[in-house]
C-alpha cells in the first residue's frame, strides 16, 4: 500500500522544463522556489525573448504574456522580456503571476535583470524586483536561473 501511495504522489509532481539556480519569489510572505521555465521569442515585442519561470507546467509551448489566454497553468510565475544577448537590464519590466482555476492575478513593475549567457540555455539573475498587491502585500523576487532557450 505504501508503494502505491508513493507512486501516486510522484505522479502528481511538477511538470515542465526543469531549471537550475536559486531563483525564488516571496509572494505575500510565502517564499516559493521556481522549478521550471522556458525562454521563447516574445510575440508582443519582436526581437526580444520572453523569460518565463514558475512552479509548474512551463515549457516551450507556454506563453505567459498572452493576456487573452484562458489556459494558464496553475501556480506562481515570473516573466520578463529582454534582448536575446548578454547584458544588464536595469529598467526591465517584470511581471509576477499567480494562477489558480483560471483566476489570474498579475502584478508588474520595473526591476533589474542580468543575462550572462544566451545559447541553448539562458543564464542570468533577477537582481531586483518588488511590487505590492492590494490583497497579498509585498511581492519580491531574486536569484539566479539557467533555463532552456526554445528558439
Amino acid at each position: 500500500m505504501r508503494i502505491i501511495w508513493a507512486l501516486a504522489l510522484a505522479a502528481c509532481g511538477t511538470s515542465g522544463e526543469p531549471i537550475e539556480g536559486d531563483i525564488s519569489i516571496n509572494y505575500g510572505g510565502d517564499t516559493i522556489d521556481f522549478a521550471v521555465g522556458a525562454v521563447i521569442e516574445d510575440e508582443n515585442t519582436p526581437g526580444q525573448m520572453l523569460v518565463q519561470l514558475g512552479t509548474d507546467k512551463i515549457d516551450c509551448d507556454s506563453n505567459l504574456d498572452n493576456l487573452f489566454s484562458f489556459n494558464n497553468p496553475d501556480g506562481t510565475f515570473l516573466f520578463f522580456s529582454v534582448l536575446p544577448e548578454p547584458g544588464t537590464y536595469t529598467d526591465g519590466f517584470l511581471s509576477a503571476m499567480r494562477s489558480d482555476n483560471n483566476s489570474v492575478h498579475i502584478n508588474s513593475s520595473t526591476g533589474s535583470v542580468t543575462i550572462t549567457t544566451v545559447g541553448d540555455r539562458v543564464i542570468g539573475t533577477v537582481d531586483e524586483f518588488s511590487t505590492t498587491d492590494e490583497e497579498v502585500g509585498e511581492i519580491t523576487a531574486g536569484g539566479s536561473f539557467d533555463v532552456l532557450k526554445c528558439f
